[in-house]
């Protein structure tokens, strides 16, 4: 059976991605395949690639953001994450998807053909470069087949994704479901872009995820800033938190799961929807 690990998007907030790894993993939890959209897809990539929690923890820890982006002239967006793509190179395992011990895929959107697209193959920079395109606050990846921006307009949490790559089991992780900011007191572009974009990438997510999942996690985010990088290790803990108080219930349901009388109830199950 195999286990996938949807992770979703949600600028810093995805740092909580970390503490639900680091929880699953100790408890004997350990993917197969994963997909992300946005900071999922990074957070996701690393581990993918062959990075450890604790490497992956340090990382997003002492990460500044002029690392990752640099100001331009906001024809597009107001900031350019190209420098993420040097990063990446830098600091993951692998630089090719293909290449990775755990089967890998980043969502994005392609304005172009106003479709999903998944990055299952070729760079791990270019696939993260693309996913991570918050519209109108980063500007557009543009490769020879579409202009790209935030996998969040069509699949922010890409469960559909997982259980297309083969998926038996799957755990989402919605960072943005529990997630609200301080609009009043961070009323700046940034956040008032933010809090736009995420009115409609949670309802998107409930239609399109709906039912899908095994088990879904939502770390309780309130009162964190989408953009304050220095509360990084207070969001892993969240993450910790959160995936502790489920992470038995979701080992018993995964050895259920394997047994026959496990694939019996998923086949009625499966009978039941095309009923």
């Amino acid at each position: 059976m195999k286990i996938g690990l949807a992770l979703g998007g949600g600028v810093v907030y995805g740092c909580a991605h970390i503490g639900v790894i680091r929880v699953l993993e100790k408890n004997g939890i350990k993917p197969d395949i994963i997909t992300g959209t946005s900071i999922g897809s990074l957070i996701g990539g690393a581990y993918a690639s062959g990075l450890k929690v604790d490497e992956i923890e340090r990382m997003a820890t002492e990460l500044k953001w002029q690392e990752i982006l640099s100001m331009t002239l906001p024809t597009e967006g107001l900031v350019s994450p190209d420098k993420m793509k040097q990063f990446i190179n830098r600091n993951f395992k692998k630089e090719n998807i293909e290449d990775a011990p755990i089967k890998y895929a980043a969502v994005a959107t392609n304005l172009i053909t106003n479709t999903e697209r998944i990055f299952d193959s070729g760079l791990f920079s270019d696939a993260i470069r693309a996913s991570c395109s918050i519209p109108g606050i980063f500007t557009p990846a543009v490769y020879n087949d579409g202009i790209y921006v935030d996998g969040g307009l069509v699949n922010n949490v890409p469960i559909t994704v997982c259980k297309a790559l083969g998926a038996d089991f799957i755990i989402g992780v919605d960072v943005t479901a529990n997630a609200k900011s301080n609009i009043i007191k961070n009323q700046d572009i940034f956040n008032i872009v933010w809090q736009s974009f995420m009115l409609m990438i949670n309802e998107t997510a409930r239609l399109k995820n709906s039912g899908e999942a095994d088990y879904i996690i939502k770390p309780d985010i309130r009162s964190f800033s989408p953009f304050d990088l220095t509360q990084a290790e207070r969001l892993i803990r969240k993450g910790e938190e959160t995936a502790e108080k489920m992470v038995a219930e979701i080992a018993a349901s995964i050895q259920e799961k394997g047994t026959l009388l496990g694939k019996v109830k998923d086949m009625l199950k499966m009978d039941d929807k095309e009923r």
